[in-house]
């Protein structure tokens, strides 16, 4: 497995390296291809380490300095090599890396909450979070505690997903990562019962009605997934009666309305994610068809 990490040599760049570095681990052909982006108006183009591949045209001994500094901070056991490049926007830049490079998702750091529980990510990310072709994983420094806490392991996965179409190819791709990864999976839908209108029997019907589609989606895929249909007064109640353990990673769908196979973060899974302590990933618009 592969990704692209988004790096500042900083706090940001670090973790997004610790949590990059977490999800490949164990994987077959685990790598990072770590990004420094710079304004284009700073012409830059080098790739580190070994050979020729540029490093003779280093314009700045600081990026020197950053990249020496991302490799140092890689794990043992996994593959890793630095580009750095001028982009006129640093979000285009690394999708367009990212999308160069073969990297299965976009890694960066950092995400930020708003007081309202909405989250609020920085401008690259949210950038990335509406255009994005790429899986986009995001950080924390509560959710890397939980990481720590499993020795920097991804134990499990626990993939949001509701009962319309495009809940299939979510629960195949989060699958398949969890297998790469030899991680347990979670298929986990919230449902806030102020949005729906009837009996606490007809809730409680409703909730079972999506067990049953998510089991049969499941069983249909051959997947062996714990499922868990958490209901609450609102999306903010239900998340936070959803029970997390250390190594956990959460991944979302984009929302419906997103271009094929792009990201587009929708106002539920911004509440989702404002009341989340653990990684998170958010996967691009897939065949909503199957």
């Amino acid at each position: 497995m592969k990704l692209l990490v988004g790096y500042t040599a900083d706090e940001r760049g670090a973790e997004a390296i610790e949590l990059a570095s977490a999800v490949v681990a164990g994987t077959v052909e685990a790598s990072l291809q770590i990004a420094i982006v710079l304004p284009a108006a700073t012409p830059f183009s080098a790739i580190y380490p070994g050979g020729d591949h540029g490093y003779e045209s280093i314009l700045s001994a600081q990026v020197d300095a950053w990249a020496a500094g991302a490799l140092a901070l890689v794990p043992a056991g996994i593959q890793a090599s630095v580009v750095a490049r001028s982009v006129p926007s640093i979000a285009e830049g690394l999708i367009d890396l990212g999308q160069e490079f073969g990297a299965h998702g976009i890694v960066l750091g950092g995400r930020k909450r708003h007081v309202g529980g909405f989250f609020m990510p920085g401008h690259i990310a949210n950038a990335l979070l509406h255009s994005s072709p790429l899986p986009v994983f995001m950080s924390s420094p509560a959710s890397l505690q939980s990481l720590r806490s499993a020795s920097g392991q991804v134990t499990r996965l626990t993939c949001f997903v509701g009962d319309r179409p495009g809940a299939r190819a979510v629960i195949d791709l989060s699958a398949r990562i969890a297998e790469a990864r030899n991680a347990k999976l979670r298929v986990a839908t919230l449902v806030a019962h102020k949005e729906l209108a009837g009996t606490a029997e007809q809730l409680d019907a409703h909730a079972q009605n999506i067990r049953q589609y998510l089991g049969g989606v499941t069983a249909d895929l051959g997947i062996d997934a714990q499922i868990e249909v958490v209901s609450g007064s609102s999306i903010d109640d239900a998340a936070a009666q959803l029970p997390w353990q250390p190594g956990d990673l959460a991944l979302l769908g984009s929302a419906r309305l997103a271009a094929h196979r792009r990201l587009f973060i929708g106002p539920k899974a911004q509440r989702i994610l404002g009341k989340l302590n653990v990684p998170i990933g958010v996967i691009p618009t897939l065949d909503t068809t199957r």
